[in-house]
């Protein structure tokens, strides 16, 4: 108690008394006063600072959100993130983001290529990060992020990676695997070339499909690199499809411009565009 009442700069007895007072209107014992010299906490005085702590930050973290709205920081912040952008700079992004912006909430929405667009469109104002040729760009205000390389792939024994294959088929008569929320073709259908196509809204899952030997597809280069490294995928060398830059850019309807957060999200998004390197 004497140090609680050096820290406070309170009289000891005052202290002594808040915490009787506390232990009476709680009905609990919050100090073990019998064991040694210096009282210890009980189980539920534990419990009790335990939740103070947890008050208290709330506290803290409401005063920071209305200091933060009094300053026109957005009471949140949606970004929708194409699911090609490579996982490492988005991470390293959003890292930062709550380094700077500790109380400003985020709703974060990872989309196939072709659903970045409609998320952006709904009528919460989005940032979205998507594909070039995915996004019509009418009514929306775009900032250029770089590209990421895209490479076919496939597994060891796919009839396209075998090295032996003296006659090697055309990759339209194999199954790809394409990323695409949509049941079929849509007007920006880019990098299709197959007869056969199974569409996956889940880049997770695509991976899964081509390791397992389920077809072939394009993937970012990033995402592969481990898989290349250790013979679970190889990289495809066809003439009808090999693959190529994919154009990246910030995407937000012109009448719903971001806020001071937003804004910092972007020139953020900007600073750590992936590096398109056609040697990888």
């Amino acid at each position: 108690m004497c140090l609680a009442a050096k820290r406070l700069q309170r009289a000891t007895s005052a202290i002594s008394y808040a915490v009787d007072t506390l232990e009476k209107q709680l009905g609990i014992s919050l100090f073990d006063r019998g064991t040694t010299r210096r009282p210890r906490l009980t189980r539920e005085g534990e419990a009790v600072v335990a939740e103070a702590k947890a008050v208290i930050h709330r506290v803290d973290t409401l005063r920071s959100r209305v200091r933060g709205l009094l300053d026109g920081l957005e009471s949140e912040v949606l970004l929708v993130v194409d699911c090609m952008y490579p996982s490492d700079q988005l991470l390293a992004v959003l890292h930062d983001f709550h380094a700077a912006f500790p109380t400003v909430p985020l709703r974060l929405s990872v989309q196939a290529p072709d659903g970045v667009e409609r998320v952006v469109r709904n009528g919460d104002p989005w940032i979205g990060v998507g594909g070039v040729l995915h996004i019509d760009m009418t009514g929306l205000k775009r900032v250029q992020i770089g590209a990421v390389q895209i490479i076919p792939v496939a597994a060891p024994d796919h009839p396209l990676a075998l090295a032996d294959n003296k006659s090697p088929s055309s990759a339209s008569d194999h199954v790809q695997l394409v990323l695409s929320d949509q049941p079929t073709p849509g007007p920006r259908d880019v990098g299709v070339v197959s007869l056969t196509n199974w569409r996956v809204g889940d880049m997770t899952l695509k991976h899964k499909l081509l390791v397992a030997g389920l077809g072939w597809g394009g993937m970012p280069a990033p995402a592969v690199r481990a898989d290349l490294q250790a013979g679970r995928l190889v990289r495809l060398d066809l003439h009808d499809w090999r693959g190529g830059a994919y154009e990246m850019q910030v995407a937000y309807k012109t009448e719903t411009p971001p806020g001071p957060a937003g804004r910092w999200l972007i020139e953020r998004l900007v600073l750590s565009s992936p590096a398109y390197d056609s040697r990888s």
